[in-house]
């Protein structure tokens, strides 16, 4: 009960109980709850961390070991059904596994491609359990909404003051993050101070610019043809258009390819000769053309329109290194050891399939690219069976790994960023493997979060 002063008189009032959530919509907001978190634990910054034996444990890393044992249980109980893309993701992890103990011994690998393993396994299993259709999905875009936005309200701080503002700050309170070379400390990490266009290059939590801006980029598509309304919609459009704040060309690239795919799919509705069919084999033409004619191949063509291609150019000898070094250990790769490479050069490797190939070994990156390939289809396969709204939904889904794909060539997935693409790789698996039939909720009343669901 509670008092209301009315005139004079003071009147006793009941308080309205809130109201709750029916049994279902409960059930909902408790299976969605572990992505969501995960997905949260992603945008905190690294230096957040604790130290365990050894180990950093970075948020995301502390969330997915704690989820761990719910998706252990969920799998023992059948929740889902297995099937060839997560034997592939689960065989590549244990590739991983494999390389590294092949490399540094049995206690020694357990450990570090353990950590690596933590990383992979949980968030995609989590992107496979916790969500199982369209409605699902758009429930978790309106429940991650306001986390997107708050990374691109930093992003937007740290451009008008010219520098970074989030991670020092909470590095003088956890201390500087360590700079690594081949898998070993060797001292602070040193901060990005990069300037393109006249703007310094921000990363808000993230521990690059890159890593940020790819991030909100993936969004761009999976907010505009998610058929949401309202805030919900608003937030996420306006979160992901930060994204050039990262000032990166992989991002640039990844807008206007999501740009470009919804004008064709627009203009190929209303114009019946053209079909995505026409549209892959005419890009392929193009592809095959430019790598004819022009000077070096078409490798070169695309570093000319960067906005550094000196950048470019350094990527390019990477990939000149490092697929010697892939020919010099094919099967369980370098792990973290250095590569032969120009004496000037860093030891960074900025090509996620790259990567996965020189570490370890060719049956890493077959594993999980095929992976990757075999959702792709089954995604494409899936977005014409849908009536429009869905289509269109299903079409940016599609568009957002192609984009993850393509980006990886020239792109190292790591940190939150790494987490970001696992769970949406098991949320992308999820629904390309979605039974037909299943009923969804139309978008118009998915506008608020769990509590204002029906």
């Amino acid at each position: 009960m509670t008092t209301a002063n009315m005139g004079s008189n003071w009147v006793m009032r009941p308080v309205r109980a809130p109201r709750a959530l029916p049994a279902d919509m409960r059930a909902v907001a408790g299976r969605l709850l572990p992505a969501v978190v995960l997905f949260y634990s992603a945008l905190l910054p690294q230096e957040m961390r604790l130290e365990l034996l050894g180990l950093e444990l970075y948020p995301y890393r502390i969330a997915s070991l704690a989820l761990l044992p719910w998706v252990m249980r969920s799998l023992v109980q059948g929740r889902i059904r297995l099937g060839f893309a997560d034997m592939l993701i689960l065989a590549g992890s244990a590739w991983i596994l494999i390389s590294f103990i092949s490399f540094y011994g049995s206690a020694t690998g357990m450990v570090r491609g353990g950590a690596l393993v933590v990383d992979i396994v949980p968030a995609y299993l989590i992107g496979r359990t916790c969500l199982q259709n369209l409605t699902d999905f758009r429930r978790f875009l309106v429940l991650i909404a306001p986390g997107a936005l708050l990374v691109g309200i930093t992003m937007l701080a740290e451009t008008l003051f010219q520098k970074a503002l989030l991670r020092p700050f909470l590095a003088n309170i956890f201390g500087n993050l360590a700079s690594y070379e081949n898998g070993v400390a060797v001292g602070p990490a040193r901060g990005l101070t990069d300037v393109r266009l006249g703007l310094l290059r921000v990363a808000g939590p993230f521990s690059h610019p890159i890593m940020a801006g790819l991030l909100l980029a993936s969004l761009l598509p999976l907010y505009a043809l998610s058929g949401l309304r309202k805030w919900p919609l608003h937030i996420g459009l306006a979160a992901s258009l930060c994204a050039v704040l990262s000032i990166s060309s992989i991002v640039f690239l990844v807008m206007i390819f999501f740009l470009v795919m919804a004008a064709y799919d627009w203009l190929q509705r209303r114009v019946e000769f053209l079909n995505w069919s026409r549209f892959i084999f005419a890009s392929g033409i193009v592809a095959l053309t430019l790598q004819a004619l022009s000077q070096n191949g078409l490798v070169p063509v695309i570093i000319r329109y960067t906005l550094k291609p000196s950048t470019g150019n350094y990527r390019r000898l990477i990939w000149d290194f490092g697929m010697q070094s892939v020919r010099e250990h094919p099967w369980f790769g370098i792990a973290y050891s250095d590569y032969v490479r120009a004496y000037w050069m860093h030891n960074s490797v900025d090509a996620q399939w790259l990567l996965l190939a020189m570490r370890h070994g060719i049956p890493a990156i077959i594993l999980f690219f095929l992976a990757i390939m075999v959702v792709l289809v089954q995604l494409a396969i899936k977005t014409p069976q849908h009536r429009e709204l869905d289509r269109k939904f299903y079409l940016a889904i599609t568009v957002t790994l192609a984009s993850f794909v393509l980006a990886g060539f020239t792109v190292a997935f790591f940190g939150g960023m790494q987490i970001w693409f696992y769970l949406l790789l098991g949320i992308f698996a999820s629904l390309a493997m979605a039974r037909d039939g299943v009923a969804e909720v139309s978008p118009r009343r998915i506008q608020a979060p769990v509590a204002g669901l029906r």
